[in-house]
């Protein structure tokens, strides 16, 4: 009976932990996403414009928009 090397072992094991942790901080950042993107509309919405509570607010969507970009290649480039 023959055993895979351990070497071989780690490594499939190490590429489903990396998979499973990109795929969790993928589900994570799209709903901090979400999240932001509900904080803009509201304060776009508001009787009463708060522009730097504004700018952060898009600043954010931006940054996490980014995020995404970034893992969902990440995701693609994963065997």
């Amino acid at each position: 009976m023959t055993h895979p090397c351990p070497l071989a072992r780690w490594r499939t094991a190490l590429v489903q932990a990396a998979g499973l942790t990109l795929a969790a901080r993928s589900r994570s950042t799209l709903e901090a996403l979400e999240a932001a993107r509900l904080e803009y509309r509201v304060l776009r919405g508001a009787a009463a414009t708060d522009v730097r509570s504004l700018r952060r607010a898009a600043q954010r969507v931006h940054d996490l928009e980014q995020s995404c970009a970034v893992l969902a290649r990440e995701v693609q480039l994963q065997p």
